[in-house]
């Protein structure tokens, strides 16, 4: 359906409904809602550019649903959808969006972060309040994987907080003492790395002057 093209696109309501379609007894990883999602979202998939037209009741539903998956690839393919949706369009998904940052896909690790980081991003772009100590508790317990990578981009996002963040400088002092003695099974000049990148963080967020007005999702 998604190699199809253009003609295939009178088909994405019916596809949206059956990705909102969960038969937890005799399919617990949710394949057929994998498959869907990778129709539409994925990278190929036939709204991976644009959403213009798509019904956004039905496509909020199929998020929320998505986001609930097992599988950490699949929700990540729903990142398209943050990408393409407006800033007023994509507001009804702001607690789904914080929820799959909060609760991780228990399947496929190595791609369940990337739906996380970018909802930490457009938590931050919107200035959600609950993004500050998402965005802390991630960094500490993200995948350790090339994370000396990731750790320097988490603490963008949370800098873009101002002097909002200024709450949570004790964690992030834990964190960084975490990273430069006791991290297991991980090398140490990545360690001292990653402990680097949260110390200047620190101190960013002491001399920020910017204080950005926060919303809080209900």
């Amino acid at each position: 359906m998604a190699s199809i093209g253009t003609p295939a696109i009178q088909a994405v309501q019916q596809l949206l409904e059956m990705l909102n379609q969960v038969d937890p007894e005799n399919d617990s990883r949710g394949m057929q809602q994998r498959y869907f999602s990778f129709a539409l979202f994925d990278d190929r998939g036939m709204l991976s550019r644009s959403l213009d037209g798509v019904d956004r009741e039905a496509l909020y539903k199929a998020v929320r649903s998505g986001l609930r998956n097992q599988v950490g690839r699949a929700r990540g393919s729903i990142g398209s959808v943050y990408r393409n949706l407006s800033a007023d369009d994509i507001k009804p998904l702001l607690p789904a969006i914080y929820q799959a940052i909060r609760d991780p896909a228990p399947s496929g690790e190595m791609f369940a972060d990337s739906i996380r980081v970018e909802g930490l991003r457009l938590l931050a772009k919107h200035r959600i309040e609950e993004g500050i100590l998402a965005c802390v508790n991630y960094t500490r317990h993200q995948n350790p994987w090339d994370s000396q990578e990731g750790t320097p981009e988490l603490m963008k996002i949370l800098l873009s907080y101002g002097t909002n963040a200024q709450s949570v400088i004790p964690g992030l002092t834990k964190i960084a003492d975490y990273f430069e003695k006791d991290e297991p099974n991980f090398p140490r000049e990545l360690m001292l790395m990653k402990a680097k990148s949260v110390r200047e963080t620190i101190l960013a967020i002491e001399a920020s002057t910017d204080t950005p007005k926060l919303i809080q999702l209900k």
